[in-house]
């Protein structure tokens, strides 16, 4: 994915660009993946380490800001909102990996044909399932409901009734701890890119 065309980071230029965005402008849409196409595909391409791939998401990330493309108004820093999208797209990506890679089939001919690598990544899920269970008790709980469930840290402090700082402060010590089982026990880097899905 090449960036070819001039670009122009002046935030009125930027924010009127948006305006256009937010109306179904397709030519200003066009002007704003220029202006981030390369630094997004870049920002992928680090996570998957295939270009292939790469183009994919940053395709897909692209295509989610058109969808929603009638809140751009509202973003005050369109460049922090399209690495949020980013972040959540590649993490969602290897989720959907690691959920296809521990599915374990019933049926026990199939099972004898596992590839090594899902044998391995599933053990890997495994050893991360074990690590959160080390959590204390509020902390996995806030954990799961951030990491396997996907819900913000809006919907966790309203769930448990507790403040969203208090919720990230949960989820910081416990992407810190398991950090450390993670690399005491593997050296299975898919784990760790999990794990940063919503780093601060």
């Amino acid at each position: 994915m090449l960036n070819n065309g001039p670009t122009n980071t002046d935030p009125l230029f930027e924010k009127e660009l948006l305006a256009k965005v937010a109306k179904g402008d397709e030519r200003a849409f066009a002007l704003l993946v220029n202006q981030y196409a390369d630094t997004i595909y870049s920002h992928c391409l680090a996570y998957v380490k295939s270009v292939e791939k790469a183009e994919e998401l940053a395709q897909d990330i692209f295509l989610k800001v058109w969808a929603v493309r009638n809140k751009l108004m509202e973003v005050d820093r369109f460049e922090d909102y399209l690495f949020v999208i980013a972040r959540n797209t590649i993490y969602r990506s290897f989720r959907k990996k690691v959920q296809e890679l521990v599915a374990i089939t019933s049926d026990e001919a199939e099972t004898d044909l596992v590839p090594d690598l899902q044998t391995e990544y599933r053990d890997s899920y495994q050893l991360l399932l074990r690590g959160i269970e080390q959590l204390p008790e509020k902390r996995r709980q806030v954990f799961r409901m951030s990491r396997l469930e996907g819900m913000t840290h809006e919907q966790i402090s309203q769930a448990l009734g507790i403040h969203k700082v208090t919720v990230a402060q949960y989820i910081v010590k416990s992407l810190s701890f398991l950090k450390s089982y993670l690399e005491e026990h593997t050296g299975d880097t898919i784990l760790v890119i999990i794990l940063l899905r919503g780093l601060p």
